[in-house]
């Protein structure tokens, strides 16, 4: 009796403990995007640049637009692997580091977005976006 007793408290103790990991919160972000977002671009470093930006996301696509910055956000496609995010931009411009292009990580917390990348060279900077959905 005490055999079976012991052997069902441990199946017991591992099912409540793989509850408790499974509906633990993810801490990546999961590539489900879709939505309005609304926030802040800055670029510190070398560069400096500030501006509001929208973007929205459908499906494994994105576009927006900017104010008061020299980033553009235009449109293209977008990828989420682990805590990274890709985009490529089908937009065309003499300077395609004023597009949103690029790998940048990412993290979300709520209802909010923020990637960031530093970009070493001749030029030494960091861009952030600090999103919110709406």
């Amino acid at each position: 009796m005490s055999r079976i007793f012991t052997t069902t408290k441990i199946l017991w103790s591992l099912v409540l403990s793989f509850l408790i990991v499974s509906c633990a919160k993810d801490s990546e972000p999961s590539g489900d995007l879709n939505g309005n977002y609304i926030g802040y671009y800055i670029q510190t470093g070398d560069l400096k640049d500030t501006g509001v930006v929208q973007v929205v996301f459908v499906g494994s696509n994105f576009s927006g637009s900017s104010t008061g910055t020299t980033r553009s956000i235009c449109n293209g496609s977008y990828q989420v692997f682990g805590d990274s995010i890709n985009f490529t931009n089908l937009c065309t411009t003499a300077d395609a580091d004023l597009l949103l292009v690029g790998k940048y990580k990412m993290e979300t917390v709520g209802d909010s977005l923020y990637f960031t990348r530093t970009i070493s060279g001749t030029e030494n900077y960091e861009d952030h976006f600090n999103l919110r959905k709406q």
